[in-house]
């Protein structure tokens, strides 16, 4: 594992500010939590969120961290690929065959306090895009 992976400012744990989120599909979580981890060479995500209902949900995922297409199994997804951009920007895209189901990307402050995330997605009419933004709560 490269030392730049290692001190990547997007690694830790991540609260949301629900006030700053927006969204164009789907309701914006009430609350979340955000955890980005390295398990070697493997980025590991975990996701724990709850919705306008108060209802709590989960996801749990990851892969290596080498921008490459790599299997997955899933309902709709096919591939997944996690690339480090630099020690800021952590991207991710899951596709559908050839198809890109979902782009995210994101991008911790310059000061390591902040982690701004879009995604963008493909929903009927065409794509839609999801912002949030996280305070960090721990450091990994």
């Amino acid at each position: 594992m490269s030392s730049e992976i290692s001190q990547a400012k997007y690694l830790g744990e991540w609260e949301l500010v629900p006030e700053l989120s927006i969204y164009q599909s789907g309701e914006p979580p009430l609350a979340g939590r955000y955890s980005l981890r390295l398990d070697g060479n493997r980025i590991e995500i975990a996701v724990n969120w709850t919705d306008q209902e108060f209802n709590p949900f989960e996801m749990h995922f990851g892969g290596p961290l080498d921008g490459e297409r790599h299997d997955y199994e899933g309902p709709e997804v096919t591939h997944v690929s996690y690339r480090q951009v630099d020690e800021r920007t952590l991207d991710s895209t899951a596709f559908s065959n050839d198809r890109v189901l979902l782009y995210a990307k994101r991008v911790a402050s310059e000061d390591g306090r902040l982690l701004a995330i879009s995604q963008t997605m493909s929903v009927e009419e065409g794509e839609a895009t999801n912002f949030q933004v996280y305070r960090r709560v721990k450091i990994d």
